[in-house]
């Protein structure tokens, strides 16, 4: 089709960030006209499919490519919030990012071997310590402290991505796409120790709520119950009862912190894990955040030694990467001719930097002659004028 498609141009506009009406002002066309142009009615010339790529940042080749009738079945994105009109379109604009990096990983998984999805079937119930427990038996994780997060997760089939929006208050999401789970971490906060916590509540999610139809997630209500559960799930996942409460010997902060790294989570989670488990009485608990709160460590980075703790890494892309390069497959600035994809989406699955998706070989086709390598360029006179 020499067309662009009309779903194409929706995800391009939302993944930007933009409402038809300004879409249409930044093009000098009538909102109409894109509106037609997303509904199938009209298709934008030659031009018009130009400047849509130029003004969303996308490739042109990517809107005149079909969505991958995979990436169809998908179930619930788990957002943690969906009430205001500035929320909701942050919202659209993940769930068009989890489609990207869910198409790519399509393409790479026709051409390398990724584990399979392993993700224990436990339905929210009463008993959020228990399904956490019983996620750890089953992958056999015993009751030690977890600190490569992210290879564990990725271990078990599950793909982790990264929602850079600009928005400190857009911490992360998950959601299952062609059976395949995903877990977006936003970065803008920084905050290792909270990165994990977030990886592990999205991990709750998937294991607890992937049952719930996206729509039963935009009601407060039961939005709340589930964000509850996620957070009591991420707790104990990171610090099972009996191992974790032997080794609270302080109930101090300084007591806590000690406890950051090797435990690889925040204070203020460990304070909140200790009054669920019964360490902490409610006045030590509200003593606890008051002194945090004067300290301000409950800001993002706020609390000491959050550089020690271990980061959540991805690597399941890279090593793909690895694999196609090693194997004279195809090298990574070959990709974007086949998958025609956002050069951010790109970075985020494979890796690497912007720079590497350019080929190496073009920084080597014009070089200096030999007798102009010389420092004084190999002029007479140059070094006794310059001195």
């Amino acid at each position: 089709m020499s067309q662009a498609y009309p779903e194409r141009i929706t995800q391009a506009r939302e993944l930007a960030g933009y409402s038809k009406s300004e879409l249409a002002e930044f093009l000098g066309v009538s909102p109409a006209a894109v509106a037609q142009w997303e509904s199938g009615v009209k298709h934008p010339t030659a031009d018009n499919v130009a400047s849509l790529a130029r003004c969303l940042g996308v490739p042109m080749p990517l809107l005149m490519r079909p969505k991958p009738a995979e990436l169809l079945r998908r179930g619930p994105l788990t957002f943690r919030a969906w009430s205001s009109a500035k929320t909701r379109r942050l919202n659209r604009r993940a769930a068009r990012l989890a489609e990207l990096v869910a198409e790519s990983y399509l393409w790479l998984e026709e051409r390398v071997s990724f584990p399979s999805a392993s993700l224990p079937d436990a339905a929210a119930g009463p008993d959020i310590e228990e399904a956490a427990g019983g996620c750890r038996r089953t992958w056999g994780l015993g009751d030690r402290p977890l600190l490569k997060l992210g290879e564990l997760l990725e271990s078990k089939g599950i793909m982790l991505g990264a929602a850079s929006f600009g928005d400190q208050r857009f911490d992360a999401f998950s959601c299952i796409m062609n059976g395949r789970p995903f877990v977006f971490l936003g970065d803008e906060k920084e905050d290792r120790a909270r990165s994990r916590f977030d990886a592990a509540h999205e991990l709750g999610h998937l294991v607890l709520h992937q049952h719930f139809a996206e729509s039963d997630l935009r009601e407060r209500e039961l939005l709340d119950r589930v964000e509850s559960e996620a957070d009591a799930f991420a707790s104990a996942f990171l610090m099972p009862a009996e191992t974790f409460s032997k080794d609270v010997l302080d109930t101090g902060l300084d007591g806590f912190l000690k406890l950051k790294v090797k435990w690889g989570v925040s204070v203020q989670a460990m304070v909140v894990r200790c009054h669920s488990l019964g360490i902490l009485t409610d006045s030590q608990y509200r003593e606890l955040f008051r002194q945090m709160s004067m300290k301000g460590w409950r800001k993002a980075k706020g609390e000491p030694f959050d550089d020690m703790v271990p980061a959540v890494k991805s690597s399941l892309g890279k090593r793909g990467l690895e694999l196609l390069e090693s194997n004279g497959v195809m090298h990574i600035w070959e990709i974007a001719a086949v998958l025609p994809m956002p050069e951010r989406v790109l970075c985020d699955v494979f890796q690497v930097n912007a720079g590497e998706l350019t080929p190496v070989e073009l920084g080597k086709i014009v070089t200096l002659k030999d007798h102009l390598a010389d420092p004084t360029g190999g002029l007479p006179g140059r070094g006794a004028a310059g001195s």
